[in-house]
């Protein structure tokens, strides 16, 4: 039987009409003869909520421990509408109440307990999918995470060893597949090799789903959205612009389908906001199709291999842009060979964990752009540096924008188009790259500018009804 993981993100798990939703899907699958592999998120905004309270109590030890776990307990109850509770979702709730009663008893927080104690919403989603799918007959079984993925010891913000895990989930889900029985994995979490409970950071239910999706060797991941795919530009974008000083705007439209480096590329700059950058690895090395999908219906927009350009022939298929950056420029000594420079300069920014979002490399100079929180951060660890001259702030906000699409590749006058366009507008560009592969061109220019310099493009490439 086919094998298919689907992903149910909280955006979509609020309640119990939800729940149901989710289980027509599921038999959906069943009847088409595909075997689902469910990964589920905690319910909307229940991780934040946990993540409260471990914060409270490790501030507080008189917090109510028992109180706040029999509140959720009950709202949880609630999702399950006209199902029976049964024992397994009492017992994830009295698991968390162990756990945070232990940090506010022997006041000890350490990075496992944390770990435990916030992916357990996810547990709580599973238990309460698997009540839906059993009360309509559907043979099914949770699994927590760690049950099924092996990490390294980083706590907070593991990585999944692919290899190690494949082995595990073979012989965990395997055996499912053959009986019929469709497997609920609770996303998120992982088991450190020294037996620790991890979570995978940021995107962690996408990473857990793409990485059993490489491990039980499927082509295809579905991540069901309430939104309707990737778009062409990101609408909340229509806040910030004035549609009349570039001749009206072109509504935003969904990208029917990006290569794996030009979702990189978005994602890299957060415009993807569906699905996080670290689900590139497993797909890519497991030929994977990643399926950004509307639970309401719709086509989305799919994420796989360069076969083919899908629709951005001659021009970008997407338009992306950062606002809010500060920017360091450095000048190295000349005494030492770039190479030498540039490992010593990007050794120390990874050192001090300064999240770069813009580079641009001259023979003489290096500039960066970064997040204001890292700014004092890259600036001292730039300075320490015996190959460094000079390191100054530059003066201002910076943003970015780019293009981005396989389709521009070879089209000449392009990049030409682009900066008169810009130029028409009276936007000075600062910097520009452009890799070789000439998926993407990345400008740098006053942050104040972006929203000119954005509208002005999309409406020259995406030129259609405007709104």
């Amino acid at each position: 039987m086919e094998v298919k993981v689907l992903k149910f993100g909280g955006s979509i798990l609020k309640d119990g009409s939800d729940f149901e939703r989710v289980a027509d899907v599921i038999e959906g699958e069943l009847e088409e003869g595909i075997m689902p592999v469910c990964v589920v998120s905690a319910m909307k905004g229940v991780t934040d909520c946990i993540v409260g309270a471990v914060e409270a109590i490790d501030r507080d030890k008189s917090y109510d421990v028992l109180g706040f776990v029999q509140g959720l307990y009950d709202e949880h109850l609630e999702a399950l509408t006209s199902c029976e509770p049964n024992g397994g979702l009492r017992d994830e709730f009295d698991k968390l109440e162990y756990v945070l009663s232990y940090v506010g008893s022997s006041g000890e927080l350490n990075d496992s307990a944390y770990a435990f104690a916030v992916s357990r919403g996810e547990n709580f989603s599973c238990r309460i999918l698997e009540r839906h799918l059993s009360s309509r007959g559907v043979a099914c079984r949770p699994f927590g995470g760690e049950d099924l993925l092996i990490t390294d010891e980083d706590c907070r913000d593991a990585l999944v060893d692919l290899e190690l895990s494949k082995e595990r989930i073979s012989e965990r889900l395997g055996p499912l597949n053959e009986d019929g029985g469709v497997p609920i994995v609770a996303g998120f979490s992982g088991r450190s090799g020294s037996g620790r409970v991890s979570i995978l950071g940021r995107g962690g239910s996408d990473d857990t789903a793409v990485c059993v999706a490489y491990c039980l060797g499927a082509r295809e991941v579905v991540k069901y959205v309430d939104q309707e795919g990737v778009m062409t530009v990101d609408p909340g974008f229509l806040d910030e612009v004035d549609p009349e000083g570039v001749g009206g705007f072109p509504a935003p439209r969904v990208v029917p389908y990006l290569s794996y480096v030009e979702a990189s590329e978005l994602m890299r700059e957060e415009r993807i906001k569906v699905v996080h950058y670290k689900v590139l690895n497993p797909l890519i090395m497991g030929d994977i199709r990643f399926h950004v999908r509307p639970i309401g219906g719709g086509a989305g927009t799919v994420i796989g291999p360069e076969d083919g350009n899908h629709g951005g022939v001659g021009g970008p298929k997407a338009i992306s842009f950062q606002r809010g950056l500060h920017g360091i420029r450095f000048l190295p000594t000349q005494s030492r060979t770039p190479t030498e420079v540039y490992a010593r300069v990007f050794d120390a920014l990874s050192g001090e964990g300064v999240d770069v979002r813009y580079i641009s490399i001259s023979g003489y100079q290096i500039s960066l752009l970064m997040p204001g929180s890292d700014l004092k951060r890259g600036l001292g660890a730039l300075r320490s540096l015996d190959v460094a001259m000079e390191v100054t702030p530059m003066a201002g906000l910076k943003g970015t924008f780019s293009i981005v699409g396989s389709g521009m590749r070879g089209v000449r006058g392009l990049l030409s188009r682009v900066t008169g366009v810009v130029a028409r507008h009276d936007v000075n560009i600062e910097q520009a790259t452009q890799p070789y592969g000439e998926n993407i061109i990345r400008f740098s220019v006053d942050d104040g500018d972006i929203p000119l310099a954005v509208a002005a493009l999309y409406s020259e490439f995406f030129g259609g009804d405007v709104i």
